[in-house]
């Protein structure tokens, strides 16, 4: 999709301060027969034989010129020769497989290696935006849509700020931020979520940061990117396995395919095989802390689906996605000048080609 939006140009800072309620005490540990010959002895005036089973019929135009079609026929009717058929177009290529993050001023670009899923390169750019987003700044959502823009948010006082990026750069240069809007009804967004059909999923985190009471998942329903934020309750997830979830992955399947539900949430390093309609699931294990994404495996050489986590400290690991047994650190985020953590931030990334598990609607 493709909407004209203004483009904002005041720099300011999107901060993603450490929250006084959130913990931070986790740590990352697809025939005819053949003409039949006539013999005789009298002459005989010539004619023209056909072989069986073909036909020609004249015609004339509007000139009085003839011409003449011919089709082949068999016992179950005509055989029209069509030609070649037009070539179907060749899918769009693939992306480079990428994560993301954003927190305070920064957009941090993460390459990863095709071959073997090791990072390439960690690239920061600075965010442009206005008007200044102020007050105490946490709960920094990100999620990745269709055409490659980033859509992120911010937890502000109690309520969330959305903002898009058109064009995310990997090059390091400054960002140009769309500020979209708040969230109404005094939402306060932890994560962001975009299923296989594009459509956008919000973490309501309720009352607070650190329980499930009024944790809901909703949908958007308007032209949210032209600044109509409706959205629509899929589900009350007061009653889910996971007290609070920080940031929603898509999940990886029994045959190592991409799912955008059931999906992997993270709750302060905890991560959840969590079914984000039913608030049903399972504690795997720890790793990471606010951060997750999973990478479908035609994105890389051995097509194996990849599943990663990023530290409070902005570590990025690959996780095991059923043991989570952690990798080595493979890349280290820059660090703040205000001093806050660098990695209190979601993870996104492209989601390859998958059956959605959400509802339709």
């Amino acid at each position: 999709m493709r909407r004209s939006v203004g483009m904002i140009g005041t720099s300011v800072i999107l901060a993603c301060s450490a929250p006084e309620g959130r913990e931070v005490s986790a740590t990352a540990p697809t025939t005819g027969d053949p003409p039949t010959g006539t013999s005789t002895t009298e002459a005989v005036t010539p004619t023209t034989t056909e072989p069986t089973g073909s036909s020609t019929h004249a015609t004339t135009d509007d000139s009085g010129t003839s011409s003449s079609t011919s089709t082949t026929t068999t016992g179950s009717g005509p055989i029209f020769d069509l030609g070649g058929l037009p070539d179907m177009p060749p899918p769009p290529p693939l992306p480079l497989p990428q994560l993301w993050y954003s927190v305070e001023d920064l957009l941090v670009y993460i390459e990863l290696n095709p071959a073997d899923g090791t990072v390439a390169q960690l690239v920061t750019s600075t965010l442009l935006a206005d008007p200044t987003i102020a007050g105490v700044v946490n709960s920094c959502a990100l999620t990745m849509l269709e055409d490659g823009s980033l859509l992120g948010g911010r937890g502000i006082d109690g309520q969330t700020r959305l903002f898009h990026i058109p064009k995310p750069p990997t090059d390091g240069s400054d960002v140009e931020v769309v500020m979209l809007g708040d969230m109404p009804d005094g939402i306060y967004v932890e994560a962001l979520h975009t299923d296989c059909d594009g459509r956008i999923y919000l973490m309501d985190t309720g009352l607070d940061s650190v329980s499930n009471t009024g944790n809901r998942l909703l949908r958007f329903t308007g032209d949210y990117l032209a600044g109509d934020l409706s959205y629509e309750v899929i589900t009350d997830l007061m009653v889910a396995v996971a007290a609070d979830i920080d940031d929603m992955a898509p999940g990886i399947d029994a045959q190592g395919a991409v799912t955008d539900n059931p999906g992997f949430g993270i709750d302060s390093g905890a991560i959840y095989n969590l079914d984000y309609t039913t608030g049903t699931g399972t504690m795997l294990g720890m790793g990471g802390t606010y951060g997750i994404h999973s990478l479908g495996g035609p994105l890389f050489d051995d097509g194996v689906s990849r599943l990663y986590v990023l530290s409070v400290d902005a570590e990025v690991f690959s996780a095991d996605p059923v043991t989570l047994a952690l990798s080595p650190v493979l890349a280290t985020g820059p660090g703040l000048a205000s001093g806050n953590p660098p990695g209190d931030t979601g993870f996104a990334g492209p989601l390859t080609a998958c059956n959605t598990g959400f509802p339709q609607g």
